[in-house]
């Protein structure tokens, strides 16, 4: 049987397919992994077949962040077009050679595929676009509520939206016409319609919702990284020399300014009397600032965050969910500085999880916020606590390994 993974997105996005795809091949299935141009050095270390999407996901999309609820809320919708027309042309020739298509729900072009040429559908649930009355969109405002009304709501005025006010609803009609399929009816509805959904994020933090009920979905955990990784001698010499310190990084996402941001992270970690490791990833913080007892600048990428954040005295990010569980499996307290998506979120869930302090909106960031939460961050003895006792609860779940389990357990069920 031959598996066909996808995710057109960031890293983040991308880890996870390349994880399963890894675990696939040792199974003994012949498998592919598409993704953007950029990350293709992923799969290469994971010794995984790739074909690349033709385009760069930094290009189209994360160089063009900063700050802002508008703007990134603009650029979210704007960046999917040029998505579409990558996958469109990669897809429409290498999709029919397979037999099983997993993509993760931010995808919602790429089922088309799986319709156009009778491929089973699999959907890798890390990214809530599913109508739910427990989760609302990821709309990247700071606004997040379990109400099941106001959730209904959200959810009816981004299908309306999908449907009349973007233009990328009628992309799509246009590109599943030239694929011989009819239009969408409601476009996120049927992003969630797929013949198996694995929920690849920690159960505890993402219980299930009763309008799941229609959908046969199976948790797996996360897929994340644990292969064996050293950190390097100037960073092993910092850990060495002082109190443990507190991560602060975010993953993929740029900044307007990010020399102003350094300053305040730095003069607010001093502040709160906390070393910090600050870690450039694919940003541009700490670009200007040299290493010194209390700060150490990682600028090595990828981050061997598995190996580095049980080091760390907690997490400060950007509210990613794969950042966020790296850390839950820690067991150290986090503190998310949310942007723009699901980070909002992600930031509400370890609040109410108690697994850190209220989150502080990057949008809307100061020395004196930022100080306070990190005051609060290092002092409660209950986050670190909490922390703890959650990361021994979900010890030893690998995600990976449990989807190729789940996929043994439905294929029968699944066409072709």
């Amino acid at each position: 049987m031959r598996l066909l993974f996808s995710a057109d997105g960031s890293s983040g996005d991308l880890i996870p397919m390349v994880l399963m795809a890894r675990e696939f091949k040792q199974a003994g299935y012949d498998v592919c992994v598409c993704g953007s141009t950029e990350f293709e050095g992923m799969a290469v270390d994971f010794d995984v077949p790739y074909e690349a999407y033709p385009h760069s996901y930094s290009d189209i999309y994360l160089d063009n962040q900063k700050t802002g609820y508008i703007h990134n809320i603009r650029e979210n919708i704007r960046h999917r077009e040029r998505l579409f027309k990558g996958e469109f042309e990669l897809l429409s020739k290498i999709a029919p050679d397979y037999d099983v298509l997993f993509n993760f729900l931010g995808e919602i072009l790429v089922p088309s595929f799986a319709e156009a040429f009778n491929m089973a559908n699999v959907k890798l649930f890390t990214f809530p676009v599913i109508p739910s009355e427990r989760y609302g969109p990821p709309m990247g405002l700071p606004f997040v509520t379990e109400n099941k009304w106001v959730n209904r709501l959200e959810w009816a005025a981004a299908v309306f939206s999908a449907k009349y006010l973007f233009s990328y609803n009628k992309t799509i009609d246009r590109m599943r016409g030239e694929l011989g399929l009819a239009p969408s009816r409601n476009l996120l509805a049927e992003n969630a319609q797929c013949d198996h959904m694995m929920i690849g994020l920690y159960e505890e933090l993402v219980p299930p919702c009763p309008s799941w009920s229609s959908i046969d979905y199976s948790y797996i955990g996360p897929c994340i990284p644990s292969q064996p990784a050293e950190l390097s001698d100037s960073l092993e010499q910092f850990l060495s020399q002082g109190s443990a310190p507190v991560y602060i990084g975010f993953g993929s996402m740029r900044h307007q300014n990010s020399d102003m941001l350094t300053r305040t992270l730095v003069e607010a970690a001093r502040s709160a009397g906390v070393r910090t490791v600050l870690a450039q990833a694919g940003s541009t913080i700490g670009a200007e600032v040299e290493g010194s007892d209390d700060v150490y600048v990682l600028r090595e990428y990828p981050i061997p965050h598995h190996k580095l954040f049980p080091r760390c005295l907690a997490a400060v990010h950007h509210g990613s969910w794969i950042t966020t569980h790296l850390a839950a499996r820690a067991g150290v307290p986090q503190l998310v500085l949310p942007q723009a998506s699901d980070q909002y979120m992600w930031g509400e869930i370890i609040y109410k999880k108690e697994l850190g302090p209220k989150w502080v909106d990057m949008n809307n960031l100061s020395q004196r916020k930022l100080r306070t939460a990190l005051e609060r961050l290092v002092a409660r003895e209950a986050f670190t606590r909490h922390a703890s006792e959650f990361a021994e609860r979900v010890a030893g779940i690998d995600g990976a390994k449990n989807a190729v389990e789940s996929f043994e357990r439905v294929k029968s069920k699944l066409r072709r």
